[in-house]
């Protein structure tokens, strides 16, 4: 029986609440402008053009990660990375920052001719604990 396989992406909450935000913000700026608050616009436009881009974004490169029977697929803004399982090394990095400590997945493939791809996926890519879809990913790789 072949293996359907798994995907990981931005959870669909959070792209929701990424548009409530654009939304309100938006309004927020239409508001400050009827008010002639032009630095508070300023302020909000630039905030609903941040908030914006973010959610159009994980809209755009959803699923982020996709693994089947035949290796691995990164999605990114220009198209699908794909790789082979022979050629896939991944593995979870935890690292300090801001007194945090924060893990993300490494995910490294051979791309075309002697290019090395790295894609490194956190929480917010994923959707999951990058240590949870380690452990997927292993059970799906081909012994």
């Amino acid at each position: 029986m072949d293996n359907p396989g798994l995907s990981w992406g931005t959870k669909p909450s959070l792209l929701g609440l990424g548009a409530a935000l654009t939304l309100c913000a938006a309004a927020g700026t239409v508001w400050l402008l009827t008010t002639a608050d032009r630095p508070g616009a300023l302020l909000f436009g630039v905030f609903t053009l941040a908030a914006a881009a973010a959610t159009i974004y994980g809209v755009l490169v959803r699923p982020r990660l996709r693994a089947d029977s035949d290796g691995l697929h990164v999605r990114t803004l220009t198209g699908t990375d794909h790789a082979p399982w022979r050629q896939v090394q991944a593995r979870v990095v935890s690292t300090r920052r801001l007194g945090r400590d924060t893990k993300t997945l490494e995910i490294e493939f051979d791309g075309f001719g002697d290019e090395l791809h790295l894609a490194v996926l956190g929480w917010l890519d994923l959707g999951a604990e990058p240590d949870d879809v380690l452990d997927d990913l292993n059970r799906l790789r081909p012994s």
